[in-house]
């Protein structure tokens, strides 16, 4: 008998064995796929955020062709890529280490990206403090907030301790006064956030002082903080926070519009019938264009906003 059960046990074992791995390659096939179509996405976003760019001004793909590797910093992280952002837009950075950074020269005229990190040493936290004092311009993401933000700007926003599931919400544009957010503004399907598993909402401490840019509704009533994209000044220069990353290895459809294709979209946002036949000849969807082009179209915005004002 217990020959019996010892060898069921086995059998019974290896057939868990055999379905995590099938479950297992089944979620990488999936991912890797997913991984694909947001790279494609970008590229095709990148093309899209130039014609944009272009149509309201020559200054601003000039302002983009000239710029230097020292004029945008990425400081690495865990969980967020913004590098694979500014790769897709094909505009130079220096990416940098967090303990890194204590070395680095730092001058106003520079845009620094945060990624999400796991941990962050405080006096770089400090350090990014004084860059932005001095007329620098600082974006983080996610878990940045507590390990940056709470660090180097006390009491104006901080994390509020309820960690949110992975999941999309809809969201919408408050301040459209902020160029930044201006490929939010015209969109014919609500824009999604996507808000990864343990993403850190956003508490305003300083109601004054902190302009919400984008919020999410769905995100205030499960989590009690609807803020998503914030700003606040700090000495000479500017501070943005976003709950969840910039690069997106995801997106969902949230009504029948985002699941058609992506020269639909393209079609919306009125670009040249080059871009539309390009995309035409693509898989990627209208929802993933969507979240690939507004994100796109933040980060080009927000370093061209920077060179502006420095210039």
């Amino acid at each position: 008998m217990n020959i019996i059960v010892f060898f069921g046990r086995m059998h019974a074992t290896s057939g868990c064995r055999m379905a995590t791995f099938l479950a297992i390659g089944i979620i990488f096939l999936f991912t890797t796929k997913t991984q694909a179509q947001m790279e494609e996405a970008y590229k095709l976003a990148n093309e899209m955020v130039r014609e944009r760019l272009n149509r309201e001004g020559e200054e601003n793909i000039k302002i983009l062709d000239e710029l230097k590797k020292n004029d945008v910093i990425v400081v690495n992280g865990t969980y967020d890529h913004i590098a694979r952002v500014l790769q897709s837009l094909k505009i130079p950075f220096a990416g940098i280490d967090h303990h890194q950074l204590m070395d680095a020269k730092l001058e106003p005229h520079q845009t620094i990206f945060v990624n999400c990190a796991s941990s962050f040493p405080p006096e770089a936290a400090r350090k990014l403090a004084t860059f932005v004092a001095e007329g620098g311009q600082l974006i983080t993401t996610d878990w940045a907030l507590k390990n940056v933000i709470e660090v180097a700007f006390p009491n104006t926003i901080a994390y509020n301790n309820k960690p949110t599931a992975d999941e999309v919400v809809r969201i919408e544009a408050l301040d459209k006064q902020d160029s930044v957010i201006t490929g939010f503004l015209d969109e014919k399907a609500d824009p999604v956030w996507w808000l990864e598993g343990s993403s850190y909402p956003i508490e305003i401490l300083d109601k004054e002082k902190v302009k919400v840019l984008i919020r999410s509704k769905e995100l205030g009533e499960k989590y009690g903080a609807e803020s998503v994209v914030v700003r606040f000044p700090h000495g000479k220069g500017l501070v943005y926070h976003m709950i969840s990353h910039f690069y997106l290895q995801r997106t969902e459809t949230r009504d029948a519009k985002q699941a058609t294709k992506a020269a639909d979209y393209f079609t919306d946002k009125g670009a040249s019938k080059e871009s539309i036949k390009r995309a035409e000849a693509s898989s990627v969807s209208y929802g993933e264009i969507q979240s690939a082009n507004t994100s796109a179209d933040f980060v080009s915005r927000i370093i061209i906003k920077q060179k502006k004002k420095t210039k």
